[in-house]
């Protein structure tokens, strides 16, 4: 049908159905499977991981991660739904619905927790974090070091504009 139209339109080629569609070579999917590590993001362990030990069925898994002495884990095995998680790119080898020291074991050989760490979706939550448990007095601080900054990338981009000859876009960028 979806060839019918794009002859009756007009089109000066049609799609080549020799190559059939594939998947990408990088699986950039993130199934819920056994193993996945999930972002919890409602409820009592909000922003913490967890690590899919079974699926129950299409709206709810088993997840647990035990303590490792890390601020992403503690999560008890418990049932959760698919609504309060979200899946990320990390994965254990785990087999389905592995016990507590298993999975402890597993996390640390497989450096799981490190790997979720040093992931950016991991970082930009530390961030955010950060910036609601701060103080005022941090809060001003942190607005006069970005003035500051401002003001420094401002005068060297002057600087340099003078040196090109441009002094009245100069002028314009920094205004002293």
């Amino acid at each position: 049908l979806k060839l019918q139209f794009l002859y009756l339109i007009g089109l000066p080629f049609l799609p080549s159905l020799s190559q059939p569609t594939t998947m990408p070579s990088t699986n950039q999917w993130r199934f819920i499977e056994v193993g996945r590590v999930v972002l919890l993001t409602s409820g009592k362990y909000e922003n913490k991981i967890a690590v899919v030990l079974d699926v129950l069925d299409m709206n709810r898994v088993l997840v647990d991660s035990p303590a490792c002495g890390s601020k992403w884990t503690g999560v008890p095995r418990h049932v959760v739904t698919l609504k309060c998680l979200e899946p990320t790119p990390v994965k254990v080898e785990v087999t389905r619905g592995a016990k507590v020291n298993t999975l402890k074991k597993v996390l640390e050989e497989q450096k799981t927790v490190a790997a979720w760490d040093e992931s950016a979706w991991a970082k930009k939550i530390s961030i955010r974090d950060a910036r609601t448990n701060i103080t005022d007095f941090d809060r001003v601080r942190l607005d006069r070091a970005r003035r500051v900054r401002a003001y420094t990338l401002r005068k060297t981009l002057a600087t340099k504009l003078e040196k090109a000859g441009k002094k009245a876009k100069a002028a314009k960028v920094f205004k002293a």
